[in-house]
C-alpha cells in the first residue's frame, strides 16, 4: 500500500510542486471567469429584489451577495485546477468534494461577517414583520446548499471548456506527429530514390563508353572513371537521413562530369555557393531533377551553360539555376513533383518560381534556412 502510495505521489508531483504548477497557470481568463460567474449569481439575486430596490437594506444584501459570489468561485476555481493538476484518479469524487467544500468554507467566512454588518436585521426589515431567526447550523446548511447549485454550474462550464481545449490539443498534436512521420516518409522516399541511378542515363553512358572505347581508349578510360565518381557520390545516399547544399552540389558536379564528357564539354557549369550556405540542410531530389529536365530536354539540345547562385537572404536560402536556353519553363511532371517535395518538406515555407528572361530559363527555389544539424 505504501509503494502505491509512493509512486502515485511522485507521478502527481508533491503538494508544494502541484501548487507551484497551478499558480503558474493561473491567468487573466481565470480572474475574468470568476468575475463573470460572480455578476451572472449578483443579476439573478437583482431580479429577486427588483421589487425592493430603494427599501433599506437591500443595497447591503447585493453587495453582501456579491462579495460571497466572488469568494465561492475563487475557492471553487482554485479547487478545480488542483483536481485537474492533482491527476485524474477518482476526478468525479474530488469535483464534488471541491463544490461542497466550496459552498461550505464560503458559507463558513461569511457568515460571522453577515452578523458583524447586521444582514440579518436587513432581511427582517424587508420582510416588514419581526419573527424569530433560524439557527447558526440550520443557515449554514441552507447557504451551504445554495452555493454548492453555483458552485456545480461553474465545474460544470470549467469542465466543458476543459474538455473540449484537451479534445483540440488532442487532435493538433495527432495532427503535428501525421505530418512529422509523412515528412519523415517523404525523406526516406527522396533519400531512396537519389541513391538509386537512373538507369537510362547509366545505360547509356555505358553504351558512350564502350563505343568510345574503339576510338580513343584513354578518353574512354576518363569517361569511366567520372562515371565511377558519380556513383559513388550517389549510391551512398541511401544510408543518410539528410543532404547539405554542399553535398547536393557535389553530386550535381559529379552527375554533370558525366554529361559533358560525352558531350563534348557541354553544358558548362558555373556555382557560387558562398560558406555561410554550404551547410545548411538541404533534401535529396530537389536540385538534381531540375539539372537533369536541362539536359534532357524534349529538343535533344544540350544548354550552353548552367549557373548556379545560392545565397542566404534572411532567414532563407535562396537557389537560383539559370540554363541558357529557352522553353524551358513549360508545365510538366518533373517541375509538379518537385513542388509537391518542397510542399511536403516545407509547407507554404518554401516556392519553386520559373521564368523565361530573354533566351535564358531562370528557375528559382526558396527553402527555409536550417543547419544540418537541425531538423
Amino acid at each position: 500500500m505504501t509503494a502505491v502510495l509512493t509512486e502515485r505521489q511522485h507521478a502527481v508531483g508533491s503538494l508544494p510542486q502541484v501548487w507551484q504548477r497551478l499558480y503558474a497557470e493561473l491567468t487573466w481568463r481565470h480572474g475574468l471567469s470568476v468575475l463573470l460567474a460572480s455578476l451572472a449569481m449578483t443579476v439573478s439575486d437583482l431580479a429577486y429584489f427588483y421589487e425592493k430596490i430603494g427599501k433599506p437594506g437591500v443595497s447591503l444584501i447585493l453587495t453582501f451577495n456579491a462579495l460571497s459570489a466572488i469568494v465561492l468561485f475563487s475557492l471553487t476555481l482554485v479547487g478545480w485546477m488542483f483536481v485537474t493538476q492533482a491527476g485524474t484518479g477518482e476526478r468525479r469524487w474530488r469535483l464534488l468534494t471541491v463544490i461542497l467544500g466550496s459552498a461550505a468554507l464560503t458559507a463558513l467566512l461569511t457568515m460571522p461577517i453577515a452578523h458583524a454588518v447586521g444582514l440579518p436585521e436587513a432581511w427582517q426589515s424587508l420582510t416588514d414583520r419581526k419573527k424569530a431567526l433560524p439557527p447558526e447550523w440550520l443557515v449554514f446548511i441552507s447557504s451551504t446548499l445554495q452555493l454548492s447549485v453555483f458552485s456545480l454550474l461553474f465545474v460544470a462550464v470549467a469542465e466543458t471548456f476543459r474538455r473540449r481545449y484537451s479534445t483540440q490539443r488532442a487532435v493538433q498534436l495527432a495532427q503535428r506527429e501525421q505530418s512529422s512521420i509523412a515528412r519523415e516518409v517523404l525523406e526516406s522516399r527522396l533519400t531512396a530514390m537519389q541513391a538509386q541511378v537512373e538507369p537510362q542515363f547509366l545505360f547509356d553512358s555505358l553504351v558512350d563508353i564502350e563505343a568510345l572505347y574503339r576510338q580513343d581508349a584513354v578518353r574512354a578510360a576518363g569517361d569511366l572513371d567520372r562515371l565511377i565518381t558519380y556513383l559513388r557520390v550517389a549510391l551512398p545516399r541511401l544510408r543518410e537521413p539528410g543532404s547539405t547544399i554542399d553535398a547536393e552540389i557535389e553530386l550535381v558536379h559529379a552527375y554533370l562530369a558525366v554529361v559533358t564528357s560525352l558531350h563534348d564539354g557541354r553544358p558548362v557549369l558555373s556555382v557560387t555557393l558562398p560558406e555561410d550556405c554550404r551547410h545548411a540542410r538541404f533534401y535529396p531530389m530537389l536540385l538534381l531533377p531540375l539539372l537533369q529536365r536541362a539536359v534532357r530536354h524534349p529538343s535533344g539540345v544540350l544548354p550552353d551553360s548552367i549557373k548556379i547562385g545560392i545565397s542566404r537572404i534572411e532567414q532563407q536560402i535562396v537557389i537560383v539555376m539559370r540554363f541558357a536556353m529557352p522553353d524551358h519553363c513549360d508545365a510538366d511532371p518533373e517541375l509538379a513533383r518537385v513542388r509537391e517535395r518542397l510542399d511536403g518538406l516545407f509547407g507554404s515555407a518554401a516556392s519553386l518560381d520559373c521564368r523565361e528572361i530573354g533566351s535564358v530559363t531562370q528557375i528559382t527555389m526558396r527553402i527555409p534556412a536550417a543547419d544540418s544539424t537541425n531538423k
